[in-house]
């Protein structure tokens, strides 16, 4: 079983390095560029399923490739961005003077970015949701669709990393990481690969 962690594309707010939350942001004109290209790039891959989160720039990420794929889409909510709530729309200047906004980068599970989760909780959530995919799909390869602070603790999982060094991996837009879980451990053969960067104008 092989997972292909794959990033939304860019949003205006991810430009502007603004906190989005769950928050309906668009993708801007380069994310859905940017999403495309991965598509057309990774056609050979032959996905028959993308599983998704429901939030907006993720599903329509989701709706790009399963255009280009011909893939059903299964929309999960366990792999939603966290709420951030009190920090929803404002930059990262806006928060550095913000403790747990310092604290959220340095050691995440000291952090009290959400008043509804942890990122302990987060990383349950999402490891819940790739077990389930594990077991229902067995010998199949799935997209899954999500955003950076759900890929990475779901990697820091399998690369074995406490997961206060989550921030260690840099997740762009429109990247995709492999999970293979088809020996006797878990590999990762690559982190953020962004091959549509050689087709940008």
């Amino acid at each position: 079983m092989r997972i292909y962690l794959i990033r939304h594309g860019e949003t205006d707010w991810n430009r502007e390095r603004r906190v989005m939350g769950v928050d309906p942001v668009p993708l801007n004109e380069r994310g859905r560029r940017m999403i495309t290209h991965l598509g057309e790039l990774m056609m050979r891959e032959e996905f028959k399923v993308i599983y998704s989160s429901t939030v907006a720039r993720a599903r329509e990420s989701a709706e790009i490739l399963a255009d280009i794929w011909g893939a059903e889409i299964i929309e999960d909510d366990r792999l939603n961005e966290s709420r951030f709530e009190k920090w929803i729309g404002m930059s990262f200047d806006d928060l550095k003077d913000d403790p747990d906004f310092d604290k959220y980068f340095l050691k995440p599970t000291e952090s009290r970015f959400s008043t509804s989760e942890t990122i302990a909780d987060i990383q349950a959530r999402a490891l819940a949701c790739i077990e389930d995919i594990v077991s229902e799909r067995r010998a199949e390869k799935v997209a899954v669709m999500t955003h950076s602070d759900i890929v990475k603790p779901i990697l820091a999982h399998y690369c074995g990393m406490d997961l206060d060094l989550m921030h260690r991996f840099f997740v762009p837009n429109a990247s995709v990481s492999m999970v293979d879980l088809r020996g006797r451990f878990p590999r990762v053969p690559f982190v953020s690969c962004t091959p549509w960067k050689w087709l940008e104008r």
